[in-house]
């Protein structure tokens, strides 16, 4: 009997990881990595119920111990590796001075340290299996920075700076590395880490205006497996603003100045 490959989705328990997981399982043995241990062993329930291979891997944000726990128990479980997903933690928004050295810091571990982790150990059993696939998704805010997002910005742009790199140094021992930029969408509302109660209500208001939903996102993530790239964008409406950015650099300056002086108002 063939087994089904293997997939390690972090941050599952997310609104958007727990659409991938849903869709990821009708073609992979799926393992759940999340501190939210309740929410997690539900899902894997849900899954067993349906008769689909899961395990759930509780694992602390920006733990490199807990990373290398998470793949060894994949690989006692199931002895390989096929393909990691890392998911983004939730968005962290806000102006300048208002992002204390903790939401600095949040983010470091939670976004950047934790993609680091888990790419350090998932290469290392890669390796000796002489191949796999790694996806890091990233918001848009990795490409196209903007207003009262310079700690997203920051990091997910190093994220992406960080996957081209892995691409490029590893491609020809066979494990593809790729960023995959996803737009904002709806549900990122409901886990939002706003610096202020102003920022916190003026940004919920932008994702509830997001035509984006995370089943859409969740499909579009699963086809981005099939890229070669370094940098996959998932969305047209992303693809459109990067082109802008890069072809009419005065123009999209002078478009993020006069939003940055309306959100200071």
């Amino acid at each position: 009997m063939k087994h089904q490959p293997t997939l390690l989705i972090s941050n599952a328990c997310s609104d958007l990881g727990q659409a991938l997981v849903s869709d990821a399982a009708e073609h992979f043995r799926v393992a759940l990595s999340d501190a939210d241990g309740q929410a997690g062993n539900r899902l894997c329930a849900d899954l067993h119920g349906d008769g689909r291979e899961a395990i759930f891997l509780d694992c602390l944000p920006g733990s490199a111990r807990d990373r290398q726990r998470g793949v060894e128990r994949v690989l006692r479980r199931w002895q390989q590796l096929d393909t990691v997903i890392n998911l983004p933690a939730p968005l962290t928004l806000g102006p300048f001075e208002a992002t204390q050295a903790c939401h600095w810091q949040r983010v470091l571990d939670t976004q950047l340290m934790d993609t680091v982790n888990l790419c350090q150990s998932a290469i290392s059993a890669m390796h000796r299996q002489d191949g796999g696939r790694i996806l890091n998704v990233v918001p848009e805010y990795g490409i196209l920075a903007g207003p009262l997002a310079s700690a997203q910005s920051a990091v997910s742009a190093a994220i992406v700076a960080l996957g081209e790199s892995l691409h490029s140094e590893l491609h020809t021992s066979g494990i593809r590395v790729t960023t995959v930029v996803i737009p904002m969408y709806q549900e990122q509302a409901n886990n939002l880490c706003a610096t202020d109660p102003l920022s916190d209500a003026r940004f919920r208001r932008k994702l509830a205006r997001s035509p984006v939903t995370r089943e859409e996102l969740s499909q579009q993530i699963l086809q981005a497996l099939d890229s070669d790239s370094a940098l996959h964008i998932v969305t047209g409406y992303t693809q459109a603003k990067w082109r802008r950015k890069r072809w009419f650099r005065k123009r999209w300056e002078r478009a993020l100045r006069e939003l940055g002086a309306r959100y200071r108002r």
